[in-house]
């Protein structure tokens, strides 16, 4: 008499790993302990796309800026091309701040923030650390990581075929 399998346990791989992933992305890392100094830039101000005002932003359709937030909120926010190139830094930290304000957890916010002419985009996200690393969900194939360095960060998205690298300068709150 064949065997019969009463247990159709079966184990699935991907959300496996990505609980994994987003298991270890909570856990408290090291990515500021060896340069203390970047925690507290990151945390003044915000960063801004390289290729504000040109030909990516043309492409895209907006201005991408990214703030880093404490108790680990990282918010991103999209503000619509050509009218962005008329918003000066004070409202882009304004923006940050209000959009922040409606919100207690992960959200996608759509509005003007009572700030700005035309409506803007806001994820917000948190983020933990992996190794050297920052991650947060970007609702791509896979979380996105940032790389920190000396007044810029990376921004690396997984794509089908290979990482997109996309660089931010900091900009200093006034």
């Amino acid at each position: 008499m064949p065997r019969k399998n009463c247990c159709k346990e079966t184990i699935k791989l991907k959300p496996t790993l990505l609980g994994l992933i987003l298991l270890l992305a909570g856990l408290p890392g090291s990515v500021f302990a060896s340069n203390s100094t970047s925690l507290n830039e990151s945390l003044s101000g915000y960063y801004a796309r390289e290729g504000n005002d040109g030909s990516p932003a043309q492409a895209a359709g907006n201005n991408i800026y990214l703030r880093f937030f404490p108790e680990r909120w990282l918010a991103i926010l999209f503000l619509p091309y050509p009218a962005a190139q008329q918003v000066d830094s004070s409202t882009i930290t304004r923006v940050f701040a209000a959009a922040r304000a409606q919100t207690t957890s992960s959200a996608y916010l759509r509005g003007t923030f009572d700030l700005l002419e035309q409506k803007a985009t806001l994820q917000i996200e948190r983020y933990g650390y992996l190794e050297d690393r920052i991650v947060f969900e970007c609702g791509s194939l896979a979380p996105c990581t940032i790389k920190l360095g000396d007044g810029y960060l990376e921004l690396i998205k997984p794509g089908v075929i290979n990482e997109h690298i996309i660089r931010y300068r900091h900009i200093t709150a006034d």
